[in-house]
């Protein structure tokens, strides 16, 4: 979306909230791994099926072609104006050196489909998008997908009053989330929490005080698309056929994990996942952010769980590649038994 417009955009969007539907705020470190994308792009999908307001995508790393690629997928879908913002000061980084066998689809969707932002370093500091969104919204109405690292969440924690808000990071996001979803295992470790400043996720996490829901390896790992969006899609139109064939190649497979995470951020079990632990519980994360799980005891219930399928794998995994070859000029399937409570 266009940087002058940001804040108008997001007052457009927090006055127009519908009751009852999910508001969603993402969090990415989409860089050269496609789960990104396939998450963004589904959250796209599921705002013109009526499921969801995606009120906000955030970068927690600092490369400047990251929010051109999310607008561009933003604005194929039909949704130019949703914000996005990234760390500063922003860096040139399009593909993760430890993983060169993954290609930059990063600078392909800046420059060969339409977005507006152009460049990184134009969107603003994350903390404060994030401090308006959450200021600006009812209690107990945002959903965040932090499917990535935790800088982000870890500086906004940390922020004071401001002249968006008299509140504390701390208090926003005590009082305005419903409920953070993390791609991250609640044993052991996880890339996302222990990859990159272990400190701010085992910060973030160990403090974190309401509901908190962990989308696993043992879900997301485990289940892999990739076969028709890599052939059927038109990649010089649709930024996650281009994204995909790109990083990927042709007919190939990729992991879903945070397209998971997404999945049930909007969604809920749905028909797909059940709880792992009947009466929830409690993680803990040491100084290398592996994390150790404790259940609730036989008299009461923790606000923390993590999700498993409760149908096999590849059935989801073909109901989400089936749901990311929808395009907009298509028709919304709307007689669907899954996933249509709006």
């Amino acid at each position: 979306m266009r940087v002058s417009m940001l804040f108008a955009g997001l007052a457009m969007l927090t006055g127009t909230a519908l009751a009852g539907k999910v508001r969603l705020i993402i969090d990415t470190d989409m860089l050269n791994f496609d789960d990104d994308p396939m998450a963004i792009g589904e959250a796209n999908i599921w705002q013109n099926w009526g499921q969801v307001e995606l009120i906000g995508v955030m970068s927690c790393i600092n490369s400047r072609y990251v929010p051109p690629a999310i607008d561009a997928i933003d604005t194929f879908f039909g949704h130019p104006d949703i914000p996005t913002a990234v760390q500063k000061p922003v860096d040139n980084l399009t593909t993760w050196p430890d993983y060169p066998e993954y290609g930059d689809y990063l600078t392909g969707l800046t420059l060969n489909f339409t977005e507006d932002v152009r460049d990184g370093a134009k969107t603003p500091d994350p903390v404060a998008a994030y401090r308006f969104l959450l200021s600006t919204s009812a209690d107990n109405s945002i959903t965040i997908a932090a499917i990535g690292f935790y800088d982000n969440l870890f500086l906004l924690m940390h922020s004071g009053p401001d002249a968006i808000s008299p509140l504390t990071g701390a208090e926003l996001l005590a009082t305005k989330v419903k409920e953070l979803v993390v791609q991250a295992n609640e044993v052991g470790f996880s890339y996302n929490t222990g990859s990159h400043n272990p400190a701010f996720a085992q910060a973030v996490l160990n403090w974190w005080p309401g509901r908190l829901t962990f989308a696993s390896d043992d879900v997301g790992e485990n289940t892999r698309i990739g076969h028709r969006i890599t052939t059927e899609l038109n990649t010089t139109t649709n930024p996650l056929g281009y994204a995909l064939r790109t990083n990927i190649g042709y007919n190939q497979s990729h992991y879903v994990w945070d397209a998971v995470a997404v999945y049930y951020a909007v969604c809920g079990l749905d028909d797909v996942f059940h709880w792992k632990y009947e009466r929830g519980g409690r993680v803990t994360l040491n100084a290398s952010a592996i994390a150790a799980w404790q259940s609730a005891n036989a008299t009461g219930y923790g606000l923390q769980n993590s999700i498993q399928f409760a149908m096999p794998n590849t059935t989801f995994a073909d109901r989400l590649e089936d749901m990311l070859m929808w395009e907009p000029k298509q028709p919304v399937p709307t007689n669907r038994t899954w996933c249509n409570k709006y």
